[in-house]
């Protein structure tokens, strides 16, 4: 207003330097217009500042504080829980000017139940100096939420000795004024503990990627991933799958230290004792071993149901284990045939008569023996060994041949499964297949040959 008055003088100055009577109260007539419009359209309003930030005019105060009023009897009814102040800083500055917009009386109503936290007497549980705030109604529903904490963590715990229960973070309960909106049941506070604090992350496979690539670049060994993608299978990755690479943790751990006792298994020890009655690679159990057993209590500390510590308190040897003595074939097989040498070196593959011998027949050579057999009788490996074949080979069909050292071999054909696989050792006697009818074969039977420095020999000469 001094500025207005300044310019009215002003104004009736310069009339009056004119000289003239008749400009000069013209003049005064239009200043007085000019002010009394000036006056007319200049009032006094408010600003309504949240937290610092103006948000709109309003034409008095206390509409704003009718407003607020309103706002805090909806979140006390919405809640049920008694509201003590706002959490915002709210404020209504006088301003003047011309013709400002006004907020409407809906317009402020909804400003402020949008911008303004209502709180309410309650209790908030801190984790790591709030790091993590988690807001309950009062101090005994916190408690509430530590206690079952507690107990769900011990509920597995069975004859073990729970010696401590902790929580691995720095967990508070502080009463006093908490936001109203944010306030939440034990029950939900759980649920929000189990779901953790951060989302997993996982990895889509690109192509020219494998499970041990994708767990090198997130520097994760294959058995971590693994243990993280349970459900997948590493060699049957598909360009697009997803992977998780993150497990996900409960916002509180809790630690349980106990002593628990358990009966564990004394290793025995194994005691080899040189035979050359037996040929090389193969074994003979003089005296079984048994393990024996001891008690062992351990203190074992635990987070979240995995173990992150153990040691061994104590420990009581209930039985000595017993030492298994083996004898251990020294001896090497003869080439000779039993025509050149009294004895035989090998053992029939099984019982049965030859239904066609080894040597010339109508329809050519033979070059083994054929032994009667009903599809899924028992074959045995002739001699101690190591498997060098065990697959379809041509018109033998299934067909497994066991390496026996010092050039010779055994082929065993015709058969119907498999028993072993390449590079299994093998002993005299153990079963390695079972017969059948595969590749060219007129009916059920085993084919057996024996192979000397790459030349087949008559079997018979050879069969103990």
């Amino acid at each position: 207003m001094n500025n207005l008055t300044a310019k009215f003088m002003n104004l009736v100055k310069f009339f009056e330097g004119k000289g003239s009577k008749q400009y000069f109260l013209g003049g005064i007539a239009i200043a007085v217009l000019i002010l009394f419009a000036c006056t007319f359209s200049m009032t006094t309003s408010y600003s309504v500042v949240i937290d610092g930030k103006n948000m709109g005019q309003i034409s008095s105060a206390s509409a704003l504080n009718q407003a607020l009023n309103a706002s805090k009897a909806k979140a006390q009814q919405e809640t049920g829980m008694t509201i003590t102040a706002s959490y915002n800083t709210v404020e209504a500055k006088a301003t003047h000017g011309f013709f400002s917009d006004k907020l409407s009386n809906e317009e402020l109503n909804s400003l402020i139940d949008e911008n303004v936290e209502w709180l309410a007497p309650g209790a908030m549980l801190n984790v790591n100096n709030g790091e993590i705030q988690l807001a309950l109604a009062s101090e005994a529903d916190a408690q509430k939420v530590l206690d079952k904490l507690k107990e769900n963590a011990t509920a597995n715990a069975g004859n073990a000795v729970v010696k401590s229960v902790d929580f691995l973070q720095d967990v508070a309960i502080e009463p006093g004024n908490v936001k109203a909106s944010e306030i939440a049941s034990p029950e939900k506070v759980l649920e929000k503990i189990a779901a953790g604090k951060e989302a997993v992350q996982t990895h889509k496979v690109a192509e020219g990627e494998s499970f041990w690539t994708i767990a090198h670049n997130n520097d994760l060994s294959v058995s971590e991933l693994q243990n993280l993608n349970p459900n997948i299978v590493p060699e049957k990755l598909q360009i697009g799958q997803e992977i998780s690479l993150t497990k996900l943790e409960p916002l509180v751990s809790v630690v349980v230290t106990k002593e628990v006792t358990v009966e564990e298994a004394i290793a025995h020890a194994t005691e080899y004792k040189e035979n050359n009655s037996l040929l090389k690679g193969e074994t003979k159990v003089i005296t079984k071993g048994a393990d024996g057993k001891k008690q062992v209590t351990y203190e074992v500390k635990e987070a979240n149901g995995a173990t992150i510590e153990k040691v061994a308190l104590n420990e009581v040897v209930i039985s000595q284990p017993v030492t298994e003595v083996v004898s251990k074939g020294t001896a090497s097989i003869k080439i000779s045939s039993r025509a050149a040498n009294s004895s035989g070196v090998l053992s029939w593959p099984k019982s049965g008569k030859i239904t066609s011998p080894y040597g010339t027949r109508s329809r050519g050579f033979h070059s083994g023996i054929d032994i009667s057999a009903k599809t899924g009788d028992a074959v045995y490996a002739a001699a101690g060994g190591k498997v060098v074949l065990a697959s379809w080979y041509y018109a033998y069909g299934n067909c497994i041949v066991v390496d026996h050292g010092n050039g010779m071999k055994t082929r065993y054909a015709h058969l119907s499964a498999y028993n072993c696989k390449v590079g299994d050792q093998v002993a005299r006697g153990q079963q390695i297949g079972r017969a059948g009818n595969t590749g060219r074969s007129t009916g059920p039977h085993l084919h057996f040959e024996v192979i000397v420095n790459g030349s087949t020999k008559n079997p018979v000469n050879y069969l103990k």
